[in-house]
C-alpha cells in the first residue's frame, strides 16, 4: 500500500513538474503573439496619424487660400466703395451746375433769352446761339445720364463682391470647423499611439524576462565579413571579435541618440555607427568609434555609463545586433543630425542622416 501511494506522489510530482514547464514555455509564445499584436496596432496608428497630418497640411493650405481670397475681396470692395463714392459725388456736382442754369434762365425769364437770339446780327449767329443754348441742355442729360450709369455699375459691381466675400467666408467657416475636428483627431490618436508604444515596450521587456527565465538570451551575433582586409577591424572577425560588454555599450549609445524612435531609427544609428567602423576616416573598433574625441557627447557624459547601469532597452540591443549582422537602412551614411536641425538628408526616426 505505501508503495502505491509512492508511485501516486511521483505521479502527481511529474505532471505538476510537466505542467510547470509547458507554462514557462507558453509565457514566451504568449509574450510574442502579444508583441506582434500592438505592434500591429501601432502600425495602424502611425499609417493613420501620417495620414490624418498630410489631410491637416493640405487643409490648412485651403485656408490660407481662401483666406487671401477674401483680403483681396475686401480690399476690392473698399475701391468699389470709394469709385462709388466719386460717382456720387460727380453726379450731385453735375446736378447742381445744371440746376444753376436752368435757374438762370427761369430767373431771367424768356424775353432775355428770346433778346439774345434775335439780337444776332444774321441769320447764321441766330442759330449758332440756339444751338448753343440746346447743347447745353444735351450735355446736362448726357452727363446725368453717363454718371448714372456709372454709378449703377459700381453698384452692382460692389454687391456681387459681397456676395462672393459671404460665400468665401461661410466656406472659410466649414473648413475651420474640418480643421478643429481633424486636429482633435490627431491629438487622441497620438495618444492612443503614446498608450501602445508603452505597452509594446513593456510587453517586449516581459517577453525578455520570460527568455531571461528560459535561459534563451540571445548571444550577439558576429557579422559576416566585410571588409577582410582591414588589419583589425571590429567586424572583420578577427582577434578582436566583440563581447556581450561591447555589444550592450554599443546598445546604450543607440539608446541615447534614439532610445525614443522607433526601430528603423534606432537602426539607422547602429547603421551609422558600423558604416564608420567600414571607413577608413574613422577608428576601426566599436570602442574607438562611440569614444571618438567630439563625436557622441553621451559617451563621454556619463549618460552612457547611467543606461548600463540600469540595464539597455532590448529594442536597442536588437537594433544593435541587427546592424552588426549587416543590417543597414540609411546606405553610405555616415552622419546625423536631430530632424529638428533643417539638415538635408533622409529623415529616419528623430533623426536625418547625410
Amino acid at each position: 500500500m505505501a508503495l502505491k501511494n509512492k508511485n501516486y506522489g511521483l505521479r502527481f510530482l511529474s505532471a505538476i513538474l510537466t505542467l510547470f514547464i509547458l507554462t514557462s514555455m507558453m509565457i514566451p509564445a504568449y509574450a510574442t503573439g502579444n508583441i506582434s499584436s500592438l505592434k500591429k496596432e501601432k502600425t495602424n496608428l502611425e499609417n493613420n496619424l501620417s495620414s490624418w497630418n498630410q489631410e491637416l497640411a493640405s487643409l490648412k493650405k485651403e485656408i490660407n487660400s481662401i483666406s487671401s481670397k477674401i483680403n483681396g475681396i475686401n480690399t476690392r470692395i473698399r475701391e468699389t466703395q470709394d469709385a462709388l463714392a466719386i460717382a456720387k459725388g460727380k453726379e450731385q456736382s453735375q446736378y447742381e451746375a445744371m440746376k444753376m442754369r436752368i435757374q438762370y434762365v427761369y430767373e431771367n425769364g424768356t424775353t432775355n433769352l428770346l433778346e439774345m437770339l434775335f439780337s444776332a446780327a444774321s441769320l447764321a449767329d441766330f442759330i449758332r446761339r440756339a444751338d448753343y443754348f440746346a447743347a447745353i441742355s444735351d450735355y446736362d442729360r448726357m452727363a446725368l445720364k453717363e454718371i448714372a450709369d456709372t454709378r449703377e455699375t459700381i453698384l452692382q459691381k460692389e454687391l456681387q463682391l459681397k456676395a462672393e466675400q459671404k460665400n468665401l467666408k461661410e466656406l472659410l467657416h466649414d473648413l475651420d470647423k474640418k480643421e478643429a475636428a481633424l486636429r482633435s483627431k490627431i491629438s487622441s490618436t497620438s495618444s492612443e499611439l503614446a498608450q501602445y508604444t508603452a505597452k509594446l515596450e513593456n510587453a517586449r521587456k516581459e517577453a525578455q524576462k520570460a527568455n531571461n527565465a528560459l535561459k534563451q538570451e540571445t548571444k550577439p551575433v558576429i557579422p559576416p565579413k566585410e571588409e577582410p582586409n582591414r588589419p583589425g577591424s571590429a567586424i572583420s572577425g578577427k582577434d578582436d571579435a566583440l563581447t556581450s560588454s561591447d555589444l550592450e555599450l554599443f546598445a546604450a549609445l543607440i539608446e541615447c541618440e534614439a532610445g525614443s524612435s522607433n526601430y528603423e531609427g534606432m537602426l539607422a544609428v547602429s547603421s551609422v555607427i558600423v558604416n564608420r567602423m567600414n571607413h577608413s576616416s574613422y577608428p576601426n573598433t566599436l570602442r574607438g568609434v562611440i569614444f571618438q574625441s567630439g563625436q557622441f557627447p553621451p559617451a563621454r557624459n556619463g549618460k552612457v555609463d547611467r543606461i548600463l547601469k540600469r540595464g539597455v532597452k532590448s529594442s536597442c540591443l536588437r537594433a544593435a545586433q541587427d546592424a552588426l549582422s549587416g543590417k543597414n537602412n540609411v546606405g553610405s551614411c555616415l552622419n546625423f543630425r536631430s530632424a529638428g536641425s533643417g539638415h538635408a538628408g533622409t529623415v529616419i526616426g528623430s533623426n536625418v542622416f547625410f
